[in-house]
């Protein structure tokens, strides 16, 4: 009866364990996010004072127009940035809490394995036919495991190589639109002179 409390007592610190580091990694994840927030207001705020002490200053209407046509492209770039700081810090979260995930099953697998070793060695005679169900059962298991561990990883590839490629397409499209005002003005310049 000691033995049998002992284990459950272990258990019950490993699942202990294993619940505070899934929420330990996940307010990591969390504080990230709140603080690249906290970041992006605090940028998006001192730019919207420079563009008004800016457009304060402009005398003519067609250099606000360019003034704020201009500053319109970079906002659209710290959007992208945004968006990729916020991918990369969902993607590291995501891989920590796998890490976590697996430990923990790594752990459960060796305890399960002990018990049906256990189990097959002090079972009566004739029960070897439930203890091959049993270990097959626990080996089907795995393997699904296993499969479902490989899936999801392709699936998490998939998703971050098309994220990267829609940032690179956006990014390209906002330097050929900066490109575009650029041209404007300067031709909006050549032909007030």
């Amino acid at each position: 009866m000691t033995d049998f409390q002992g284990q459950v007592a272990v258990a019950q610190q490993a699942n202990l364990g294993f619940f505070f580091g899934l929420a330990g990694k996940m307010l990591e994840g969390g504080e990230k996010l709140v603080r690249l927030n906290l970041d992006m207001a605090k940028t998006t705020f001192a730019d919207w004072y420079q563009r008004m002490q800016d457009g304060l200053t402009k005398k003519e209407g067609q250099e606000v127009t360019g003034l704020q046509n201009a500053l319109a492209l970079p906002s659209a770039e710290k959007v992208l940035t945004y968006e990729r700081q916020v991918a990369e810090i969902a993607s590291t979260t995501q891989t920590q809490l796998a890490e976590v995930v697996n430990a923990q099953y790594q752990e459960v697998n060796r305890q399960v394995q002990w018990f049906v070793e256990n189990v097959a060695q002090n079972a009566p005679v004739g029960s070897e036919a439930a203890i091959a169900f049993l270990k097959q059962g626990f080996s089907l298991a795995n393997t699904a495991y296993e499969n479902v561990q490989k899936a999801t990883k392709q699936a998490v590839d998939v998703a971050q190589r098309s994220l990267s490629a829609a940032t690179g397409a956006a990014s390209e499209a906002t330097e050929a639109a900066d490109q575009a005002v650029e041209k404007a003005a300067k031709a909006a310049k050549a032909a007030k002179q």
